[in-house]
């Protein structure tokens, strides 16, 4: 496995690591909140813990989703949508592509270690979830909120990282994700109803069609709306980000939207702008309601 610069634009492209970036506000918010309970860590120690993070998620989602692409290899190479993916098209071969997950894999375990014994004892279960999402179709239409859940941790793990603890307030913050993104996911499975009944692959639209996929998708950003709003409220959040919730739910409205009116094409590129917004108006919030309350107000 050479790497040059082609390479790492081919990885970055197999792992989507430009979503990578989209996804760091999750864990961000969860940082902020952590950050302002607690007073026993130095300027120093929250850089480098800061960084550790950071690469932790990175080698993490790396890991992820180069196995999720070795694994639907097959699959991606008989669907229009996604036969020009690397290990299909052969930009990358199968044997590089595992080679790549094994040495994330090694490191995502390794930063753990590094930053305290519950991260690292926590990242083999870890692990198993943001690998075992990818065969999750395979037998239960509950993958999408298998998904949901192995990115929604982000919040969790950033918290047990600074913290070393698992409570209420961060669990909110993990959940209200994971139906999001279990949504999102359940909607973006719709380009591909039906090709996974013939491919004998489980999804919410392949079991349920589209009718009834719609509707479940809007119950799972229903909760989403409301656990995010438990979350702020545990926190100490105002109705300053409450507004942000408020412009959260509306984008998210603009996805079923879309979705709805894609008919038998594959959804425009907007659609998954528009999620892409979502991270960083939860995160814009939180930081824009601490600094009116906590730098402003001085409460």
């Amino acid at each position: 496995m050479n790497f040059n610069l082609t390479s790492l634009k081919l990885y970055g492209s197999l792992i989507k690591f430009s979503h990578t970036l989209f996804a760091l506000p999750f864990a961000g918010i969860a940082f902020v909140l952590a950050f302002f309970k607690t007073r026993d860590k130095s300027t120093m120690e929250w850089i480098v813990l800061s960084v550790l993070i950071l690469i932790s998620m990175v080698l993490a989602r790396s890991a992820a989703m180069g196995f999720n692409r070795i694994v639907d290899a097959d699959i991606d190479g008989k669907n229009q949508r996604t036969v020009d993916r690397e290990i299909p098209a052969g930009k990358i071969s199968t044997r590089s592509a595992i080679l790549f997950v094994f040495l994330s894999s090694i490191g995502f375990c390794f930063v753990s270690w590094w930053i305290n014994s519950m991260a690292f004892a926590l990242s083999f279960p870890t692990l198993l979830i943001l690998l075992g999402y990818s065969l999750a179709k395979r037998f239960t239409w509950f993958c999408h909120w298998i998904l949901g859940f192995s990115i929604g941790l982000a919040p969790l793990a950033t918290w047990v990282a600074i913290r070393q603890e698992i409570v209420l307030e961060p669990l909110l913050w993990t959940f209200g994700l994971a139906f999001n993104l279990a949504g999102f996911d359940i909607l973006y499975a719709l380009q591909d109803q039906e090709f996974d009944k013939k491919a004998g692959l489980f999804s919410v639209p392949a079991k349920f069609g589209k009718k009834s996929s719609l509707r479940i998708a809007a119950m799972n950003h229903i909760l989403c709306i409301v656990l995010l709003f438990a979350a702020g409220i545990v926190s100490g959040l105002g109705p300053i980000f409450l507004l942000f919730l408020l412009l959260t739910a509306y984008f998210l409205f603009q996805e079923h939207k879309i979705a709805r009116g894609a008919g038998e094409n594959f959804f425009p590129p907007k659609f998954y702008q528009i999620h892409s917004y979502i991270s960083l108006i939860l995160f814009g919030g939180l930081l824009v309601d601490r600094f009116f309350y906590r730098v402003i107000l001085g409460s």
